[in-house]
């Protein structure tokens, strides 16, 4: 577990450079943007991306246990701030997906809605990316928290690492749909972008 949350890491650093890389790239075509747009829809309606969703809803109303060791303890308090914060992106994102794009992720067509601003936008992928950069730093805090609950006295172990698990399972969750909610947030403020060009 401990491994894939460091290759977690490490895609999230990877997501961040390109991100900005591709913020300095040549712009898409439109057509190029649907069919991303169309990869992203598939990946967010996945059964694998459905039991992410509902992990981190059922997770997120959840207390971290508390150990009493205080790096642990603040690393499960960071964990469940990062959790949250997904939950609410979650939240997010569709509304902003439809009023983008003017159907549903469902595919339901409304023009109803009134398009989002681009700072609108803008300010989320901000967000989203302050907490991809939370992610990939509480990860690699991880390493010591397991070593600090390993060397707990014998008493003490088994409430650290019920502490430790739970940093360890919201991260997990966090970081891909935070990676997923990044790509389809850029690709809606290329497709506005696009929009207001033509």
């Amino acid at each position: 577990m401990l491994k894939k949350l460091f290759f977690s890491s490490a895609i999230c650093i990877s997501l961040i450079l390109t991100v900005s890389q591709n913020s300095n790239a040549q712009a898409k075509t439109s057509d190029e943007l649907k069919a991303e747009r169309d990869a992203l829809k598939s990946e967010m309606q996945s059964s694998d991306a459905k039991k992410r969703d509902e992990k981190i809803e059922k997770m997120a109303s959840e207390s971290p246990f508390v150990c009493e060791i205080s790096s642990l303890d603040g690393l499960a308090s960071n964990s469940q701030q990062i959790l949250l914060a997904t939950k609410s992106i979650n939240i997010q994102i569709p509304e902003l997906y439809k009023r983008t794009i003017g159907e549903t992720i469902d595919g339901v067509t409304d023009i109803t809605v009134k398009k989002p601003a681009l700072d609108e936008l803008i300010v989320l992928a901000k967000t989203i990316a302050d907490q991809v950069t939370a992610v990939t730093n509480a990860v690699e805090t991880m390493k010591g928290a397991a070593d600090e609950a390993k060397s707990a006295p014998m008493l003490a172990k088994a409430k650290a690492i019920k502490t430790l698990n739970f940093s360890k399972d919201a991260l997990a969750l966090s970081g891909p749909e935070l990676q997923l909610n990044l790509k389809v947030i850029n690709n809606l403020i290329a497709t506005l972008k696009s929009a207001n060009n033509n």
